[in-house]
């Protein structure tokens, strides 16, 4: 079980990041898809702060190191008073409360998911969240043999004084803490935070939104058939505004329309205008194309193509040597209306045929399969079933068959010439270049199954990365200190205790600061380490809290080779910079591959105090 929830937790990983770069490169996700975006990003950060976690409460191993190095990451933010890895120091140091903190947020983040999952799809009408029982029951096996082939098991227990040197490596999940030790400080930060920031407003970037749909409402007949085919719920239905003798009327959300045009296609009344063209203007249009076809040029043919599936200026290469077929573009298949194709065959085209998106993967999610339902006469307005279909070519493919366009339409040229004798020939055609789509899609999915279960089976444990070299040996350096203040503090009197409001009195709090008088920030430490007579650290302390009246705390990792060292530490806590407070000196032995606890707390009471 432990195996199948890790593999599966790295498999979400592959399958977040695909699914985001596939809507990237789509295009899908300005506009009106911008909630969705911006909620699949916080599912996705949401999704590594689970799964870190989760390797924390295992504490083997791998769990020290993440712990370790995920605290080196919250340290430099200041997220906590007290930097989070001193909560590290050593295996007495450390709390039980820490885990059933991060128990806790490993059980109660999945829970928060729900409810970003709902915002993620909130704007989607008839949204699909769970998967086909085949695709379960497949990911199911696949993770099951998986976990047969290489089960996923602990590794030694975590000692903190020890170095996790072999512990495995999760690089889904662990992969910023490379990033981190391969860059200096600032330049991880800033390029964490820009791509994070990036990420949360790629929406808005080159934010040209195209006119919504308009509905015309002399012509409304509140049919509700737009409200029912909208993908986004960006139509709704309300009572009339006019003297129409008809109950209800249609109303665009503008801040949701996607400017589809699949209302434009439901609509049988004319009532729908997308960017000042209604289905008026489409069938004039459609006149116009085939009126400048030549009589002499046969078999007409007319072309329905979705922008989204094909470039529009490969069409024009393709038949540009091709007289007798004219095409016209939609942003969406789901905007042809079925009178459409009725009309251009009345108007003299011997065919028309459609180009579109996959089955299952429209631009505009349903466009498609709405056209499809209409065609097939299960989905009002349906087309009329004295049509000739074998005049009409379907094609449900994507940008990467548009080297087989020019081909399928000299196939369907050939077939129209002798359609009345070739009709079973015709429909078979249709049917196997749909079914060619479908292997080709089917081997692709299970090109990107094989690979991922490879990658997880590999990336899961291997490579390792050397934050730690083999013999080495690291001093964890330490203190909290509460510095002097930066002006003089007394006691209040009597007097000024009594002319203070009782609820702001606090003369009887324990702690001294609140008896006192003045500001209450602290100076910062001044600090200066030598390891045998050659000087490693310089640094400032400041002290914690908003008003930097909070003790001082310090954390440094120093990698050392093992042996006897000669230790030197001056410490300075004043305003004078010529001289230091403190002053320390001594001698370790560090063994190999473990840590040594330099906490020097206790300088500022033990430790040779330099008048």
């Amino acid at each position: 079980m432990r195996s199948i929830h890790r593999y599966a937790s790295d498999g979400l990983i592959i399958f977040l990041t695909l699914h985001t770069l596939r809507e990237y490169f789509n295009g899908r996700y300005r506009h009106y898809r911008w909630l969705a975006w911006v909620s699949g990003v916080v599912l996705f950060i949401v999704t590594l702060i689970i799964g870190i976690t989760g390797y924390w409460l295992v504490w083997d191993e791998r769990g020290q190191l993440v712990a370790v190095k995920t605290a080196e990451l919250l340290n430099d933010i200041h997220l906590f008073v007290e930097p989070l890895s001193i909560s590290f120091l050593s295996n007495e140091t450390l709390s039980e409360l820490l885990f059933f903190v991060l128990h806790f947020l490993h059980l109660s983040l999945p829970l928060g998911m729900i409810i970003i999952v709902g915002i993620h799809v909130m704007r989607c009408s008839r949204p699909v969240v769970v998967p086909p029982k085949v695709i379960t029951i497949s990911v199911l096996v696949i993770l099951f043999v998986m976990s047969v082939i290489k089960p996923a098991v602990s590794v030694q227990p975590a000692d903190l004084s020890r170095l996790p040197i072999d512990a495995p490596f999760d690089w889904f999940y662990f992969f910023l803490f490379p990033i981190k030790a391969l860059l200096p400080k600032t330049i991880f930060w800033s390029f964490t935070i820009g791509l994070t920031v990036i990420l949360f407003v790629m929406p808005w970037i080159k934010r040209h939104r195209p006119s919504p749909a308009e509905v015309i409402l002399e012509n409304c007949t509140g049919c509700d058939q737009c409200n029912k085919d909208c993908p986004y719920g960006a139509i709704y239905m309300q009572p009339r505004t006019d003297n129409s003798p008809y109950k209800m009327e249609a109303v665009v959300k503008i801040e949701r329309c996607a400017a589809c045009g699949i209302c434009l296609g439901s609509c049988d009344f004319n009532a729908i205008k997308m960017d000042g063209i209604t289905d008026i203007q489409v069938k004039e249009k459609i006149t116009r194309l085939l009126s400048g076809i030549p009589d002499t040029k046969r078999p007409k043919i007319l072309g329905l193509i979705c922008e989204q599936s094909i470039n529009t200026g490969e069409i024009q290469v393709e038949f540009k040597d091709m007289p007798n077929v004219k095409t016209t573009s939609f942003p969406c298949i789901g905007m042809i209306h079925p009178s459409f194709v009725e009309y251009g065959l009345d108007s003299g085209a011997d065919g028309v045929f459609i180009w579109s998106c996959v089955n299952g993967d429209c631009h505009y999610r349903e466009g498609n399969t709405w056209l499809q339902s209409r065609f097939d006469g299960k989905r009002p307005p349906i087309l009329k079933k004295d049509i000739d279909r074998s005049r009409i070519r379907e094609y449900w493919l994507s940008s990467i068959h548009a080297d087989k366009l020019r081909e399928e339409i000299n196939l369907f040229e050939k077939e129209l010439n002798t359609y009345r004798l070739e009709e079973k020939k015709s429909e078979f055609r249709k049917s196997v270049l749909v079914e060619r789509s479908i292997f080709k899609r089917g081997a692709v999915i299970s090109f990107v199954i094989i690979a991922s279960m490879f990658s997880i089976l590999f990336l899961s444990e291997m490579p390792k990365y050397p934050f730690y070299n083999k013999g080495m040996s690291l001093i964890k350096f330490t203190f909290k200190y509460s510095g002097k203040h930066r002006t003089e503090q007394r006691e209040l009197t009597e007097r000024e205790t009594k002319d203070i409001l009782i609820h702001m009195r606090r003369t009887n709090s324990p702690f001294s600061k609140m008896r006192m008088i003045g500001k209450r920030e602290r100076l910062p430490i001044y600090v200066e380490l030598e390891l045998d007579n050659k000087n490693i650290l310089s640094k400032t302390y400041y002290p914690a809290g908003l008003r930097k009246d909070i003790p001082t705390f310090a954390y440094e990792e120093i990698p050392v080779s093992p042996g006897r060292h000669y230790i030197k530490i001056k410490m300075r806590d004043s305003r004078d910079t010529n001289q230091f407070n403190y002053f320390i000196e001594k001698e370790i032995v560090v063994i190999p591959e473990r840590t040594f606890i330099l906490n020097v707390s206790s300088i500022f009471s033990e430790g040779q105090k330099i008048e």
